[in-house]
């Protein structure tokens, strides 16, 4: 236990910053995987009786939210994990983020497809007809995807950005590569020239 947290704390601040914008993709990946509307009767509409849909349940609401948690909660685990194996722990947290974006990004026009199937009249469930209509059919769905296709690429790119950091300065480091060193200002330069040259007079005159 002492290890750990005596264990370079760069993996869990890597995996931390990069479970942000992979929640957000989880949570719009989610809701297009999961949600769906209830059926709270049937309506007669041209002879036939139809489902009359209503708004998703909170059972359903709460798996979105608990599912979204999932893909940066096991990010951030494995940062924690990553601390034992000294600073490479952040290449393991930046892969897992990685992957984790990865995978929720392949099947999100899927997902998008058949959500815009669970909504007929769209994710207001209010029909095209009608003056209240805000979204149209797939609107929303479109929307949605963007949002998450666009936080995923955020996260992979904010990933990839911390492996080049962390590759670079273990090059440096390796090579004994250090700051550059600054030189001090001109007036505080001049000031010490003129001491050294005072300093060999009086040694060589004796004054």
């Amino acid at each position: 236990m002492t290890r750990f947290w005596k264990a370079p704390k760069a993996p869990l601040a890597v995996a931390a910053i990069l479970a942000m914008p992979l929640f957000f993709t989880a949570l719009m990946a989610t809701s297009l995987a999961v949600e769906k509307p209830t059926v709270v009767g049937h309506v007669l509409r041209h002879g036939r009786l139809v489902a009359k849909l209503g708004d998703p349940s909170g059972t359903t609401e709460a798996a979105i939210w608990l599912l979204a948690i999932v893909a940066p909660l096991a990010v951030v685990l494995i940062g924690a994990g990553a601390m034992m194996i000294g600073r490479a722990g952040v290449i393991a947290s930046a892969l897992a983020a990685i992957v984790a974006s990865v995978v929720l990004l392949v099947p999100l026009g899927t997902w998008a497809n058949r959500h815009t199937g669970r909504y007929p009249d769209g994710i207001d469930l209010i029909r095209q007809s009608s003056s209240s209509d805000i979204y149209l059919r797939g609107e929303w769905e479109g929307t949605a995807r963007t949002t998450a296709r666009q936080l995923g690429i955020v996260t992979i790119v904010l990933g990839g950005a911390a492996i080049g950091v962390f590759v670079l300065l273990e090059v440096r480091r390796r090579r004994g590569v250090k700051g550059m060193i600054v030189p001090p200002p001109p007036a505080l330069a001049e000031g010490q020239s003129q001491t050294v040259r005072t300093g060999m007079g009086r040694r060589w005159f004796g004054r």
